[in-house]
Formats: structure tokens, sequence, C-alpha cells
């Protein structure tokens, strides 16, 4: 079966905001709206612009089971704490919808994106966006196609449905191990902040959902 996902960023006073995939017409599976230029994806990354914020990709088979030994979020809080952010996630109650962006939020990061980084201030690292962008690209006929890292690096749940980044994927041991941490997308580096090198690819199925859900900006 299919496992499908909604992002929750949470702020500093523990307000949490959810984004559903379906508000900005993209498919709720892992990797069907994990890519550069989505319009779904770009939502979060405008939340966390200049702002420290946690996030996480809640899929719906976060749950089951909640394994502490295994998935980096089960680490993080007690189970009882996650089911409350579970059941907001994929609870009856809508997240924002794509009318409470601008056009320059939902295009803040594309192929040509440089200068920006994706900053974690738990583990004090930070990603390079353009790096990665020409390090985990592919070419197809019409152009470029690249996993977006957030969306992985913050994912629970991730291995147990269809749609997932799987473990013959490269980058699967590093799905998941930014979950609830405080990240930012920014043009600054702070100081004393280490690179982190992370490359994402779906070996054997680059590219197969490109397309489906929203548009390259």
């Amino acid at each position: 079966m299919g496992q499908y996902y909604t992002a929750l960023v949470i702020d500093e006073s523990n307000k949490v905001t959810k984004l559903s995939p379906r508000s900005f017409d993209s498919f709720s599976k892992l990797t069907e709206h994990s890519w550069i230029g989505n319009d779904f994806v770009n939502a979060v990354y405008s939340l966390i612009h200049n702002r420290r914020r946690k996030v996480a990709w809640i899929g719906d088979y976060a749950m089951e089971p909640y394994l502490p030994d295994e998935d980096p979020y089960a680490r993080m809080m007690p189970v009882s704490e996650f089911k409350e952010l579970y059941d907001l996630a994929h609870g009856d109650k809508n997240g924002i919808s794509s009318g409470f962006f601008f056009s320059k939020d939902l295009s803040c990061l594309d192929y040509d994106t440089t200068g920006m980084f994706l900053v974690n201030h738990d583990l004090a690292v930070y990603l390079d966006i353009a790096e990665y962008i020409k390090q985990s690209s592919v070419m197809e006929k019409d152009g470029p196609w690249c996993l977006s890292p957030l969306p992985l690096l913050t994912a629970c749940g991730n291995g147990r449905g269809g749609g997932d980044f799987h473990e013959s994927h490269t980058g699967y041991d590093d799905v998941g191990i930014w979950a609830f941490n405080r990240v930012e997308y920014t043009d600054k580096i702070p100081d004393g902040y280490h690179e982190a090198k992370y490359r994402f690819a779906e070996d054997g199925g680059v590219g197969a959902f490109r397309g489906s859900s929203g548009g390259l900006c």
C-alpha cells in the first residue's frame, strides 16, 4: 500500500503549521513530490526561510510500528508526544492552502538556486543547495531532475509503504536524520558550522514521478 505524507512546521512557541500536498495539487507519496521545484515542498522551504523551525514529513504508517531503536524520529520524543503530532498531521483538520503563499514563495528553490543553504541548528551543519543539486541531479530528455533534500532528511516512517525512498536508493541511510530538528533555509552560514554532504538518488527509478505534481520553478 502507498504511504501518504504531510509536512509539519513547528515554531519556537510550539505552534504547529500543517501543510498537505493535496492543497498544492501534489501527490502524497514521498517520492511523488520530493523533487526540486515542487510547489508543496517549496512552500515548506518558504516557512523556514530565515527562520529556525522544527520540520517533520510524517507518513501515515509512521506509527506502525514506533521503533526508537531504528528510526531517528522515534528517538526524538516519547510515543505519546509523537502520537499527538501524528494525529494532527493525518487528522481531519485541513492545513494551510496554496493561497497562503505568494508566487515568490513557491519559487524559492529551483535548479538555478545558488548561495542558499539548508542549515540544521541542532547538529550545527549546513547543506549547500547548489552543490547538492550539482551532485544529485540526473539529466533526462526534457532537462535535469533532482530529489529535494528537505522532505527526505525530515521524513518519518520511510520504508513502510509504496512510493517511499527505499533501501536500494542512494542516501537511504540519511533519510529522516533531521526530523524534528531546528532547520533554516538561508543565505548565511553560521559561524562554527560544518558542511554536510548528502546525496539522494532513486537508483534504477530516477524520474519516475517527474511532472506529476506541480511544476518546475
